[in-house]
């Protein structure tokens, strides 16, 4: 197994391992690097969903989707991340990530970490992001810290409360009745979360799923949302990467967000499957 830094900010590339074939000392190697580096990814994959579920299960149990119209119908622990469509609806979710996240911050044992593998892409566009919130955090100054020690935040699913974030073409006719149906109630995280296996500390905010920050007024309280968002998404802190069919990537959603880039034209395919692994109480 060979480890290479993908950018300055966070990221790996793990060279010498088959994905279809992982053994238990294998397996602790590249939890070792996930923790390290926070994004991990493996080029030239030639996986079954079987091996992607099985695989996934190394580091814990797995997620099935709030999104239950588009998880694949034979393995309910597959997200479809994808712009195919089926009878003229699209098959997973197409608008997946198109604000800075971390996967399921909205509920109250939010994601250890997630695994996207790339089955078909696009000549154009398609490009995700993660962002380091470890640096993000430790770049915060003094005052801030202190400030924000010991606050929570708001996270909710549901797009229509958040006025940060747009309500995709697909989603608006009807669209404020299913995210009411679907979503689960707001939940309340640390707004600096401590990872529990490293012991550090990371912001743990969104523009997508963080509606507010408990703390003083209401304008207050977006004040200072505001100024961590624009602070945590700061170029220096990003890894942007170009996929590649057979590129499974990991990351660790207790300590990055990231970002589905779009950009497709309507005559390409980006086609993805995801796992998602359960995780713990933020703390």
């Amino acid at each position: 197994m060979e480890v290479t830094r993908l950018s300055d900010a966070l990221g790996a590339k793990i060279s010498g391992v088959d994905l279809s074939n992982v053994d238990a000392g294998t397996a602790e190697e590249i939890k070792e690097s996930f923790h390290k580096h926070q994004v991990l990814l493996f080029r030239n994959q030639d996986i079954s969903m079987e091996q992607h579920i099985s695989f996934s299960k190394n580091f814990g149990p797995l997620e099935v989707h709030i999104s239950k119209d588009s998880l694949h119908e034979d393995h309910e622990e597959i997200l479809l991340v994808s712009n195919m469509k089926k009878d003229g609806e699209y098959v997973g979710v197409e608008n997946a990530g198109d604000a800075w996240h971390s996967d399921l911050s909205y509920m109250p044992k939010p994601s250890l970490g997630s695994l996207l593998y790339a089955l078909e892409v696009s000549e154009i566009g398609g490009d995700t992001e993660w962002l380091n919130m470890y640096d993000a955090y430790d770049t915060l100054s003094t005052n801030t810290k202190k400030r924000i020690d010991g606050l929570k935040a708001r996270h909710s699913f549901n797009r229509f409360k958040n006025k940060r974030i747009g309500v995709p073409k697909q989603r608006q006719n009807g669209g404020k009745e299913r995210y009411e149906k679907l979503s689960p109630p707001d939940v309340f995280h640390p707004v600096a979360r401590t990872h529990p296996e490293t012991g550090r500390k990371a912001l743990y905010i969104s523009p997508r799923f963080t509606l507010g920050i408990l703390d003083g007024s209401e304008d207050e309280a977006q004040d200072l949302l505001d100024e961590l968002i624009e602070h945590a998404t700061q170029r220096k802190f990003v890894y942007r990467h170009v996929w590649e069919v057979g590129d499974l990537i990991m990351w660790d959603n207790r300590c990055t967000l990231h970002l589905a880039c779009r950009g497709i034209p309507e005559d390409q395919i980006r086609h993805m499957h995801r796992t998602t692994i359960s995780g713990d109480v933020p703390f």
